[in-house]
Order: C-alpha cells, then sequence, then structure tokens
C-alpha cells in the first residue's frame, strides 16, 4: 500500500511538473527595440544620412537661387519709378513666367512626394532597414522571442528593461563592420 502510494504520489509530481513545464513552454517571449535608436547609432545608417543631407543640401540651394532669381525679377518690374517701356515690361513678365514654370517642373521633379529627393532616400536608406530587420528577424529565431515590438512608434506604453534588445540588435548590425 505505501509502495502503491509512493508510486501514484511520484507520478503525480512528475505529472506537475511536465505539466508546468508545458505551460511554461507556450508562454510568449516578448522583447522590444527602438528603431530610431538604432538608426542614429548603427554606422552605416549614418553615413547614409550623411549622404543624403549633403545631396539635399545641394537640392535646396538649388531651389533657393530659383526663388531668388524668381523674386529679383518681380522687384524689377514692380519697383516704383521703373519706367519701362512696353515691350520690356512684356519681356520681363515672360522671363517670370518662364523662371516660375522652371521652378514649378523642378519643385514637382525633385522635390514632390514622387521626386528625386524621396526616391533617393529610399534608395539608401531601404537596404539598410531591410538589414535592421534581418538582424531582428535573426535574434528573435535564435532567442525564441515569439514577438519583438518597435518602441519608438509609441506602441510600447511600459516594458521591462531587460526585454529591450536594442543593444543586442546593434551589436549584431555592427559585427564585421568598422567603427
Amino acid at each position: 500500500m505505501l509502495k502503491k502510494s509512493l508510486y501514484l504520489f511520484g507520478l503525480l509530481f512528475l505529472g506537475i511538473t511536465l505539466l508546468t513545464r508545458a505551460v511554461q513552454a507556450q508562454q510568449p517571449k516578448i522583447g522590444y527595440v527602438d528603431v530610431e535608436k538604432l538608426k542614429s547609432e548603427y554606422k552605416e545608417f549614418a553615413d547614409a544620412q550623411e549622404k543624403f543631407s549633403r545631396q539635399l543640401a545641394q537640392w535646396r540651394t538649388q531651389d533657393s537661387t530659383m526663388q531668388k532669381e524668381i523674386l529679383t525679377l518681380q522687384d524689377e518690374l514692380e519697383k516704383p519709378g521703373a519706367l519701362l517701356i512696353e515691350a520690356t515690361r512684356k519681356e520681363k513678365q515672360q522671363q517670370i513666367l518662364a523662371k516660375q514654370k522652371a521652378y514649378q517642373e523642378f519643385a514637382n521633379r525633385v522635390l514632390g512626394p514622387e521626386g528625386e529627393m524621396a526616391k533617393r532616400e529610399r534608395e539608401l536608406s531601404k537596404p539598410l532597414i531591410d538589414k535592421i530587420n534581418e538582424k531582428i528577424q535573426l535574434v528573435a529565431l535564435r532567442d525564441g522571442y515569439s514577438l519583438i515590438l518597435d518602441s519608438s512608434s509609441g506602441n510600447v506604453l511600459y516594458a521591462k528593461e531587460d526585454m529591450d534588445l536594442t543593444a543586442k540588435i546593434l551589436d549584431e548590425l555592427n559585427k564585421g563592420t568598422t567603427k
């Protein structure tokens, strides 16, 4: 009888242990990453941003130059005391219209939502964002995470600091790169 009780107790203990492990195994492992911090601290991304900033400065200079040319012509046309003969006035108006048209074409081609600026930014950042996502997936699979959230999007209202995987992802990104 005592052996039977010990045997049942052992089976019960084994069953509870297995059940506890099964429940623990079903609990998802969750972490979060600050993607904006990754972008700012990932050297390749910073280099791409610097390259884009230089190109952007050139476009902004061109934009500013074109606008100043239009304003100068308009000032010449509207300057009080400017006695322009009709032919000269029409010529200035035509110049202004031509400059405004050229500026509008430039603004649409370069600065518009589907312009060169947006395309260049995507061209420089997409491979790096893909690499960031690849490293997040690598850490998730390697370390058994069921879910990794982006805390920079504002959707994570609270999380323990030990759930922050940003440094781990940054280490993965910087492996093999010189700083």
